[in-house]
């Protein structure tokens, strides 16, 4: 018996991309080179896969931790991908150094394609990290809700809600067009109106009932941005978040909000000294109360107790409100009179040297120390602690604070400032303590912890100011 080998002529041109060159190799019955494929993993979560090689690019789509991407090549700091068929570019702290080649991705992230528009159909459904019960919950869906839908398996839909990919089961999906009344503004987080807390440590949770977690607690008078409302729940957004709010504790900002009555307790503790100038002196615990006055560095108040963030005090025969950043303990000052006379430059090396005690710290968001730290938490403590220097609590406020710098004229113990969601559009999101030759130190969402880094490409695009305190 003759065996025959049919061969048929094939040309294919592959174009891959590394960090100097774009080579084009043509494979045909003269050529029997194969291109090996390098499959790379996604280290963070939420990654922007971008159009091109810069925060100015816009986002194609998010990438989470696990995913895997074809390598292509590299631009800099930044690795040219291709993912779901799309080529695009993810900065290179988040793409491993090494991969796999001629390895098949898993199939479990391989489409993640929305194939339609379902809504939810019942309250407080699990929205869970795998298709079944033993997965834990990433969070509660509840009826109404608009969710992308990916696929089905076994009773459980694969679905995109807020930016996550999770699963739901199926049971408590509908098509968009049957009729489930959603809660009204679900989709829409655009702010209608400000309105003002009424009632003290008020839940501000992540979805519309008691049983989602809370966010943190607002106090009286704290003002929010009112988003929509439904089911005796708001939707607001405070301090950057959005989240809910039961709207019996909302009040019109026009309404007569009075400053809490229940402190009865007006006696004074002890001294403490105003650490800024022309700092206002308010009728209540908030920037939504009027101005009595305004207080200047040195002034000495009679303390009298401190609540979320703000102090009620006694100054001149009048009791009010002042934020308690810009109070320091009279003996800090006497004990820091030191620092007050030390050059900036020496000032600047005691911020950093103590900063740099901090190294490895855990990054938690909202906490302030000693033991973890978000990034404003960071440069407040260290200020504070190492030159009793008292800053505002989160970085947007850092960015207004002390004096104005250039990117070129930055010295060791400046704030440095940059917008790390998206592409660069000024608003603050970030915040480090320049170090000098180039580097910061900062706690870091995306290392986890308190590290040390470069002014790289990606963090010269991100920059959008600094300030100087010292």
């Amino acid at each position: 018996m003759l065996a025959t080998s049919i061969v048929v002529p094939m040309a294919v041109t592959i174009s891959h991309a590394d960090e100097e060159n774009i080579q084009q190799v043509n494979i045909n019955e003269d050529n029997t080179n194969q291109r090996s494929i390098d499959y790379r993993s996604i280290t963070g979560n939420s990654v922007n896969f971008r159009k091109g090689p810069g925060t100015n690019y816009s986002s194609i789509a998010k990438l989470n931790k696990g995913y895997k991407v074809e390598y292509i090549g590299k631009s800099g700091s930044w690795i040219n991908v291709k993912y779901n068929g799309q080529v695009g570019y993810v900065h290179g702290d988040y793409v491993s150094t090494s991969g796999n080649s001629n390895i098949t991705p898993p199939t479990d992230n391989s489409d993640n394609t929305v194939k339609s528009t379902k809504v939810v159909n019942g309250n407080s459904v699990n929205f869970r990290k795998g298709p079944s019960t033993s997965y834990s919950s990433i969070g509660k869906l509840n009826k109404g809700y608009k969710v992308g839908y990916i696929s089905e398996s076994n009773g459980w839909s694969k679905i995109s809600y807020n930016g996550q990919i999770g699963y739901i089961s199926s049971q408590y999906l509908s098509n968009s067009d049957e009729n489930v009344n959603p809660p009204s503004g679900n989709t829409d987080e655009s702010v209608k109106s400000t309105k003002v807390v009424n009632g003290n440590s008020v839940n501000f949770r992540k979805g519309p009932s008691t049983s989602y977690a809370s966010i943190g607690k607002l106090n009286k008078g704290y003002e929010v941005g009112y988003i929509s409302e439904s089911n005796g729940w708001s939707k607001i957004k405070y301090n950057g978040q959005i989240g809910y709010i039961s709207s019996q504790y909302l009040s019109n900002k026009d309404e007569n909000v009075n400053p809490p009555s229940g402190n009865t307790d007006e006696s004074v503790k002890s001294t403490k000294v105003v650490n800024g100038n022309s700092v206002n002196f308010r009728k209540g615990p908030s920037t939504s109360y009027a101005s009595i006055g305004k207080l200047n560095r040195g002034y000495e108040v009679g303390y009298i107790s401190e609540s979320n963030g703000w102090s009620k005090i006694k100054y001149n025969g009048q009791i009010g409100y002042i934020s308690s950043q810009y109070l320091s303990n009279k003996d800090d000052i006497s004990s820091g009179g030191n620092n007050e006379n030390l050059p900036s430059s020496e000032k600047a090396d005691k911020v950093i040297n103590f900063g740099k005690t901090l190294l490895g710290k855990p990054y938690v968001w909202g906490a302030e120390g000693p033991n973890s730290f978000d990034c404003s938490g960071f440069t407040q403590y260290v200020f504070k602690k190492s030159v009793g220097v008292s800053i505002p609590r989160v970085s947007r406020d850092q960015s207004k604070f002390g004096q104005s710098v250039s990117r070129s004229n930055l010295q060791k113990g400046d704030l440095i400032f940059f917008d790390t969601d998206g592409s660069n559009n000024g608003y603050v999101s970030h915040v480090g303590i320049y170090m000098g030759g180039n580097q910061f130190i900062h706690a870091s969402s995306s290392g986890k912890k308190v590290i040390i880094s470069n002014m790289s490409s990606y963090y010269n695009s991100a920059f959008v100011n600094a300030r100087r305190v010292l």
